[in-house]
């Protein structure tokens, strides 16, 4: 958090300082005693006297919100109102926080047609905090921020935003973006209600300066018309109109928005569009990859991308904003349904070949598949988490053509070969943390909880004398000629024999620097399956809740800045209650899961960096015992019931204390 002084912060919102605020010590109190005597004729109009003259009038919040009135009042043409809020929260939050400021200063535009009468996130304006004793200045500050930041989420038209913490005995303004955070406190009350003036008049006048034009609300609704660049095209965009903000994220830093432009009901015709922001002179990932994918023509079964580029009227400091439009849609992995739907999906992202995609709620072009996009484009995807799997509607699933004679065979038609090979509803998105490996193979990434473990100790997991690898389990006979006939120089790649290793090899080496492999997306795909069922309970089951034992041992923890990859982690421990068939895990009506989850944890709880040369050390090892775990798993409980058994809506609920466990 960046201090500055009150001219610095007349600029931010391009207005003229006063002559009081020209007169500056170097401190933040607003300048010298010589400014603060200043006459009014001389440092303000005549337009502010009446706020000026109620200085003494911030020592209650509804004393606070008539000075905002007055501020309002002297406006020529006023579209705005300020109003304290009671128990009710801002409505229609893309992100459904039940955050509340104090006071908010909206624009009156936006109809107030909630039941309860009350006030969009989208039409607020400006934020604002009241001092409250019970805690302390530090907290009071990140609240006041916490506000704002959830104002950018619902205001992705505005570059940077706004807030106001009112102290007992100073007011203190806060100037946010994807860049930094800046404040300016204030405690001589003629400085201060000067410059709140000049805000309510900024505010009043849109925000010109600090709003992004290529984004404008829709009135009387949470819509924003979208503008994506567009070179071939007069005068250079693309409008979207009424796109719905269904996804937001990293307000202070990267600034993630989704939007979907639904026309109808023709699923062909919707379009995903994505913008973030970028440090200048920093790849642009998501479109390097895409660029890469089509060097040498288009693709097969890759996304149609429509249009993408910089939107240059909307950069902050040292970050560019980008903006991507892509066609297809798609919903969120842990909407799925069944079981079976799961570990198909499980398996298929395991498996296969490049299909770029885009999604519903976040990012946007899609691989099909880890195992394919490694070793076809040397591309890892080092982000797997359930909010990056996305499913495609299964009549546009049906309409995709092959992609070549060597397209990926997805489960579907393994089972049944009268499915066609390509079928799969499985895709990937979000490629921000990308890794094209024929350019760089450096950094670490990924989301806590589903990230491999090893990625997030940044080194190699501790070598002990109860590491043990497991062997390569053969495939059924139902399945293994499928398999064969399909995969036959994978099939002789894999047809060594190979027992159980029950020690670490070289245990004594020094580890060297730790790489993203394709095994820790491997990892990461089982984290995200056994996420989905540990929270599922089938439709119109009782809810019994998660174990709290459970529930610690998954949960990140950090250290005090909660910045960065959790510091702690115990998913070994769930590992091992896996690996060693605890009850108790899923819901009753799912412990049939627990088979082949046990034979997952066996499979990714070793680190392989231990294992001995040859097979194990292939990069695709840990997917191939993975997907033949689940061919053979499938093919077992193939008529079983609870395969087919439909979850409920909502999640398990998690026991409230670890004795109850």
């Amino acid at each position: 958090m960046d201090e500055i002084g009150i001219i610095e912060f007349y600029k931010l919102i391009d207005a003229d300082s006063p002559a009081s605020a020209q007169v500056e010590d170097g401190t933040y109190g607003g300048g010298s005693q010589q400014a603060q005597n200043v006459s009014k004729e001389q440092t303000e109009p005549r337009a502010t006297e009446q706020v000026t003259n109620q200085a003494h009038a911030v020592g209650t919040m509804d004393a606070f919100v008539d000075v905002l009135e007055s501020c309002l009042k002297c406006l020529r043409k006023n579209v705005l109102k300020a109003v304290k809020f009671g128990s009710l929260a801002p409505a229609r939050h893309p992100n459904a926080t039940k955050a509340r400021p104090d006071i908010v200063i909206f624009r009156e535009e936006y109809p107030l047609k909630q039941k309860e009468d009350n006030v969009y996130w989208g039409s607020i304006e400006m934020p604002i905090r009241f001092h409250s004793a019970g805690k302390s200045h530090e907290q009071r500050v990140d609240q006041a921020v916490s506000c704002v930041s959830h104002l950018l989420r619902a205001r992705p038209d505005l570059v940077s935003a706004l807030g106001l913490l009112v102290e007992v005995n100073s007011l203190e303004f806060f100037f946010c973006n994807a860049s930094r955070i800046k404040r300016l406190s204030l405690s001589n009350a003629h400085d201060y209600l000067l410059l709140l003036s000049a805000i309510i008049k900024y505010l009043n006048d849109g925000q010109t300066k600090n709003r992004d034009s290529t984004l404008s609300r829709v009135p009387d609704t949470v819509s924003f018309n979208v503008s994506v660049p567009n070179g071939s095209a007069w005068p250079g965009f693309t409008k979207y109109e009424a796109c719905s903000l269904c996804y937001s994220r990293n307000p202070l830093r990267s600034r993630s928005n989704v939007f979907i432009y639904k026309p109808g009901n023709d699923v062909s015709a919707i379009r995903v569009i994505k913008d973030q922001y970028i440090k200048r002179g920093r790849r642009w990932v998501e479109k390097d990859v895409l660029t890469k994918i089509h060097a040498h023509g288009i693709y097969p079964a890759v996304v149609r991308v429509c249009f993408y580029g910089e939107i240059a009227q909307a950069g902050c400091g040292d970050r560019i904003r980008v903006r991507i439009c892509l066609q297809d849609y798609g919903t969120p992995f842990l909407s799925l349904k069944t079981p079976r739907d799961v570990i198909y999906a499980l398996y298929d992202l395991l498996e296969g070949k490049c299909s770029i995609v885009s999604c519903v709620f976040t990012s946007f072009y899609e691989f099909s598949v880890t195992r394919g996009l490694y070793f076809d484009r040397q591309i890892l995807h080092r982000d797997i988490s359930p909010w990056n799997i996305m499913i495609r509607d299964s009549d546009y699933t049906q309409s995709i053509g092959t992609c070549s004679p060597t397209s990926p065979v997805f489960i579907r038609h393994l089972l049944d070969p009268g499915v066609p090979k390509h079928e799969s509803s499985i895709f990937l998105i979000d490629f921000g943390y990308s890794q094209d490996l024929e350019s760089s193979r450096d950094g670490l990434a990924g989301t806590p909880m589903f990230i491999a473990r090893a990625v997030q100790a940044g080194k190699p997991l501790p070598p002990s004398c109860d590491m043990c690898f497991p062997e390569l389990p053969p495939l059924s006979e139902r399945i293994e000629r499928a398999y064969k006939s399909n995969y036959p120089k994978r099939m002789e790649l894999f047809k060594e024999k190979l027992g159980a290793q029950t020690e670490p090899w070289e245990a004594d080496r020094e580890p060297g620097v730790l790489q993203h492999k394709l095994e820790h997306d491997g990892e990461s795909a089982v984290w995200s399956a056994f996420w989905w069922a540990l929270l599922a309970f089938p439709d119109q089951a009782e809810n019994v809740p998660i174990r709290a034992i459970i529930w610690i041992a998954l949960m990140p923890e950090y250290d005090a800045s909660q910045t960065g990859l959790p510091q702690n982690d115990e998913r070994d421990v769930m590992l091992t209650m896996l690996r060693e068939g605890r009850e108790n895990i899923f819901h009753p009506e799912y412990r049939g899961l627990l088979d082949l989850f046990q034979d997952m944890a066996k499979a990714i709880q070793p680190d392989y960096y231990w294992a001995e040369p040859g097979v194990r050390q292939l990069p695709e090892f840990v997917h191939e015992i993975l997907q033949r775990i689940i061919l053979n798993f499938v093919v077992k409980n193939k008529g079983e019931s609870f395969m087919d058994q439909r979850k409920d809506d909502k999640d398990r609920t998690l026991k409230e204390t670890i004795f109850d466990s």
